[in-house]
């Protein structure tokens, strides 16, 4: 399945527009609230300069670049853990994703519709996050319930859990998302398994005015100190749907023009990755080189799990070539005569720039 990083917020500030910059899906981005209804769904590609490199030296027929999907949730409103503005719904798309990209406004207008009324791009962020927490409060005191009936059977081991569920109702009473917490991993278990909200790793955008693409207002340095430990990046989504249309001249001289060193979608790509600790690996077969990404530290049937299910469920062993080893000698009778192809089993790590060759049995 592809890693999936779900765009949230409050309605009308920029998700959809994002989405489009990122993915040229289309979707809807009219100004005014509940634009977006159902969620949107676009596929972002990864720029790997690295994957250049190797399909220079393999010259495949096809080279194919890493993706992440990103979906476009509809706005959040006050109340939306009560159902508010759809609000069950659009929590449950929340929950299908990775990882969230919660974008606020961090611009004046008189004419985009601010759904509060005002910018106010901290206070705008704690309504989307206070709604997570509450929905993940309701998630685990409707499970601590269904421990307590299920535990006549089995006290204590009712017991214990309902310590695991008990520390984390603690920490979402307090208002503290769990992301921000370094959660034992039973706790962390335990969360993943009640699919909890703020347990997603979360990056905050800034969207700026197209004149102040690199968030130099007041506005931006004012979220960064109040949300202090979420990254904050800011980004002109207007001004990145319209250079996502140029071609890659056009695009590079626009930036040139505006002072620009790159995108700011290629940092939010990157800080994604990051986010969700993510590596590249690259397979090359049948005359086509790709590049696939997968979390750090994933063994390698799940990581030809990410190609086919059924290569994970028959996996034999696979074949890995450092790219290093492959600038030095670019033919395989040339790196198996140096003994640079490793043959690895199920144990083995996928390390970053790994190129792969999986067997299986089908």
């Amino acid at each position: 399945m592809a890693l999936q990083m779900g765009i949230v917020g409050l309605p009308n500030i920029g998700k959809s527009t994002l989405l489009n910059a990122l993915s040229h899906a289309h979707a809807d981005a009219s100004n005014y609230p509940f634009c977006t209804i159902d969620r949107n769904i676009g596929t972002a590609t990864i720029e790997d300069p690295r994957l250049q490199r190797l399909a220079a030296l393999l010259r495949p027929e096809e080279t194919i670049p890493a993706t992440i999907r990103f979906v476009d949730i509809a706005g959040l409103v006050r109340g939306a853990s009560r159902g508010e503005g759809l609000g069950n719904q659009f929590l449950g798309h929340v929950r299908e994703v990775d990882a969230l990209v919660h974008v606020v406004r961090c611009f004046d207008s008189g004419t985009v519709v601010h759904v509060e009324g005002k910018v106010d791009p901290a206070a705008d962020f704690e309504i989307v996050e206070t709604e997570l927490l509450l929905a993940d409060l309701e998630t685990v005191e409707r499970h601590r319930k269904k421990i307590q009936q299920a535990g006549k059977a089995d006290p204590k081991g009712a017991a214990a859990e309902l310590l695991v569920v008990d520390r984390l109702a603690e920490h979402l009473g307090e208002g503290t998302a769990l992301r921000r917490i370094d959660l034992d991993e039973e706790a962390r278990e335990k969360a993943r398994e009640l699919c909890l909200l703020t347990l997603k790793p979360v990056v905050v955008v800034a969207n700026c005015a197209e004149d102040d693409p690199n968030g130099g207002a007041a506005c931006v340095s004012g979220l960064r100190r109040a949300l202090k430990e979420e990254p904050v990046l800011p980004l002109a989504v207007s001004l990145e749907e319209e250079l996502s249309r140029l071609d890659p001249a056009e695009r590079d001289l626009f930036l040139e023009d505006l002072g620009l060193p790159a995108r700011g979608l290629d940092r939010l790509l990157e800080v994604s990755g990051r986010l969700l600790g993510l590596i590249p690996f690259y397979t090359s077969a049948h005359g086509k080189l790709q590049a696939w990404l997968i979390p750090e530290g994933t063994k390698a049937p799940a990581a030809a799990g990410r190609i086919h299910t059924d290569m994970e469920r028959g996996f034999i062993r696979v074949e890995v070539i450092r790219p290093e080893d492959l600038e030095e000698h670019p033919t395989r009778a040339a790196l198996q005569e140096h003994g640079r192809i490793r043959t690895e089993g199920k144990e083995y790590r996928i390390r970053e720039g790994d190129v792969c060759q999986f067997l299986f049995q089908p």
